[in-house]
């Protein structure tokens, strides 16, 4: 990557604020004719309190509206060179009707001579605002984000002879939203105190596809993910249920299933479309593995050598694809499986949860096909770090040391703390799908393979200055 960057600001007493940048990138990874593009950006800002005309006499130090227009550039593929076929001399065939296997040299890449860079144009609009002698701070912000040629991993078709997916420039995809923030500090005598909190919200949508009606896309060729315009970029795409069959009557009362034949104990699966058949076309939208918030607090005191923080964070509305339960609950193969079986369907009214089918060899009616049965609010809270120390007076220390040790602190942290969510993995802080298939990280996020969890850390330990 080489890139230019030239900057023009202007600042008029502080109160008129223009700054202009345009930036202009290469790079390696896109055949040539497609490898330069330039990034322009300005904002602009406007302090209100500075005017003659706003009055002095008032709780408001500081009021300053910001506006700000920008593009941005992505030139990230699944591999350095994707306009360029890759090819692999230890390719196994099998031909023939005596499936004789031979080695030769095959692609294994797509090869796309017209990827190009990817293009996002923000446009932000804000305030800051100071109160009571600086006590108070905030900010608020609207954010409208348009990615244009998004770089995707494209699912290709195993009869394709590629199994990798195939990077491609496709639609256009909208992030909008509002960001808050503010800090509060003040004291009470020896006791100093400040906390703050922020808030930030994400409406993820496809807008365009190009000619492309919709992406199905998952992880090893999995259907779990679907990409339409209209909604959130791979939301996952599966069956709906509705409890389990208890009786003999109720299963031959069932809509007619083409993915399997129902007994007492199995999964109820939901006609969604109501045309008397369960099928594919009874997919729906499950969530998405894209938080609709993020939110955040800290907090921070002293007293008399005495010390405190605190950073809380967490997200909200959003789902994740517990895949580790299948292997641990499915009741299929021969591995171990989690306690939670214990709880199943055994006889009519033991239980009605879909999470609790009844041990079925083969799964004859489909109990472990991809539905909401796997998908979990993964909505969570996290104390990441907390810190208490206390620190000796400095005097004091001097006069024990002969000067020798100018400060000592003692402290006791944790980080990572404690998680509050009703997700039944190791850890719903799942950043990307666990796979090494490129192009996942777009189309089939979310997904959680059983990925270890954020370790927890105690701290305790000590500083000390020397003279």
């Amino acid at each position: 990557l080489q890139g230019w960057l030239g900057r023009l600001t202007y600042n008029y007493k502080g109160k008129y604020l223009v700054t202009g940048n345009m930036r202009r990138d290469a790079t390696s990874r896109f055949a040539p004719g497609n490898r330069e593009q330039v990034f322009p950006s300005v904002s602009v800002g406007w302090r209100l309190t500075d005017e003659n005309f706003f009055p002095k006499e008032t709780a408001f130090d500081d009021i300053k509206f910001r506006a700000g227009w920008g593009q941005s550039g992505n030139q990230f593929t699944g591999l350095n060179f994707a306009y360029l076929s890759a090819i692999d001399n230890n390719v196994r065939y099998v031909i023939g009707d005596d499936q004789v296997t031979v080695v030769a040299p095959a692609p294994t890449t797509f090869a796309n001579a017209d990827l190009k860079w990817e293009t996002s144009t923000q446009f932000d609009i804000g305030v800051d605002l100071s109160m009571f002698e600086g006590k108070l701070t905030g900010t608020f912000d609207y954010y409208n984000k348009t990615t244009d040629d998004v770089l995707i991993g494209f699912p290709l078709p195993f009869v394709s002879g590629f199994f990798l997916s195939a990077d491609a420039n496709i639609g256009q995809i909208k992030n909008s939203g509002i960001e808050f923030s503010f800090t509060y500090a003040d004291a009470i005598g020896d006791f100093n105190y400040s906390f703050g909190g922020n808030v930030t919200t994400v409406k993820n949508e496809v807008t365009d596809l190009g000619p492309i009606p919709s992406i199905i896309s998952g992880i090893g060729g999995a259907s779990t993910h679907r990409t339409i315009v209209g909604e959130s970029l791979g939301h996952f795409y599966g069956f709906k249920t509705d409890g389990l069959y208890q009786n003999d009557a109720e299963v031959a009362a069932a809509v007619p299933d083409v993915n399997g034949t129902p007994s007492p104990g199995d999964i109820r699966f939901v006609d969604v479309n109501n045309d008397g058949v369960v099928d594919a076309n009874d997919r729906t939208i499950l969530g998405s593995p894209f938080p609709g918030f993020f939110y955040g607090f800290v907090a921070n005191a002293e007293y008399k050598g005495w010390d405190f923080s605190m950073n809380l964070r967490g997200v909200g509305d959003r789902e994740i694809y517990n895949s580790a339960r299948i292997g641990l609950e499915g009741m299929t193969g021969q591995g171990n499986f989690s306690t939670q079986i214990l709880d199943r369907w055994t006889a009519e009214g033991t239980t009605n949860s879909s999470a609790n089918p009844r041990l079925a060899i083969n799964d004859p009616n489909g109990n472990n096909r991809f539905s909401d049965r796997w998908v979990e609010n993964a909505a969570y809270l996290r104390i990441q770090n907390i810190t208490i120390g206390y620190t000796l007076p400095q005097e004091k220390l001097k006069g024990w040391t002969n000067d020798f040790i100018t400060n000592m602190r003692f402290y006791l942290g944790a980080q990572n703390l404690a998680t509050f969510t009703k997700y039944s993995g190791y850890d719903p802080e799942v950043g990307r799908a666990q796979s090494f298939q490129k192009g996942d990280f777009t189309l089939a996020t979310g997904q959680d393979g059983g990925a270890s969890p954020l370790p927890r850390i105690i701290q305790l330990g000590w500083t000390v200055n020397f003279n």
